[in-house]
């Protein structure tokens, strides 16, 4: 197993590509840090994880754009698996809008997300 007892953060893990992401990683004997905006999500995320076989996983509920989350959310890991080997920074966002219907708080969530976002993990 490539992965085994190393330590994965994937955020926008809940769902989607992260999980899918995340199922691979697991499949591979990684430890899994899913981090995503909705505990419900997560919950339901651990939980596929788990009916695949995955065991050693850990969630936090973490916006990617707030740095204190990040913090909090890298704080728990390492308190949690040790260590951070490998951090996936999934989380997106998109707005489906019409450019000339896009306002400026728009944009800087979708910024604060995929850019600020990627930049908090650094």
């Amino acid at each position: 197993m490539r992965f085994n007892n190393k330590t994965i953060i994937i955020t926008g893990g809940a769902g989607g590509i992260g999980l899918a992401i995340a199922s691979r990683f697991a499949s591979e004997g990684a430890n899994i840090v899913l981090a995503d905006i909705s505990m419900e999500n997560l919950k339901k995320g651990a939980d596929v994880l788990k009916s695949k076989g995955a065991n050693s996983i850990w969630i936090s509920e973490c916006d990617v754009s707030n740095e204190k989350q990040v913090q909090a959310t890298v704080t728990g890991a390492i308190a949690h698996f040790g260590s951070i080997d490998i951090i996936v920074n999934n989380a997106g966002l998109m707005i489906f809008k019409k450019l000339e219907e896009t306002t400026g708080k728009d944009w800087d969530r979708i910024l604060n997300v995929d850019l600020m976002g990627a930049f908090w993990w650094g």
